[in-house]
């Protein structure tokens, strides 16, 4: 894995990681605007996170596989294989 998808790829975890440990708490402070503001501005770099990526790279989950012609999941190495 080249150094860019693999920095791209390590930072798309450690957002995720932080919108998990959020939504927990959020979970029994629903009304913390911090915590909300938080929440809102890491979803937004995860979502464009995630679209470079799948541009660059392909998709990150099958659920990002965007071609009406062909089942392109398989074609390249898996995000977690790290080739």
């Amino acid at each position: 894995m080249n150094n860019a998808k693999k920095n791209l790829m390590q930072f798309i975890n450690e957002v995720s990681f932080a919108l998990d440990d959020v939504s927990l708490y959020l979970d029994t402070h629903p009304d913390d605007k911090e915590a909300l503001d938080y929440y809102q501005q890491y979803r937004i770099q995860r979502q464009q996170s995630i679209k470079e990526y799948e541009k660059c790279y392909g998709p990150i989950t099958r659920y990002g596989v965007e071609s009406d012609h062909k089942w392109t999941w398989t074609e390249e190495p898996w995000p977690w294989e790290g080739v």
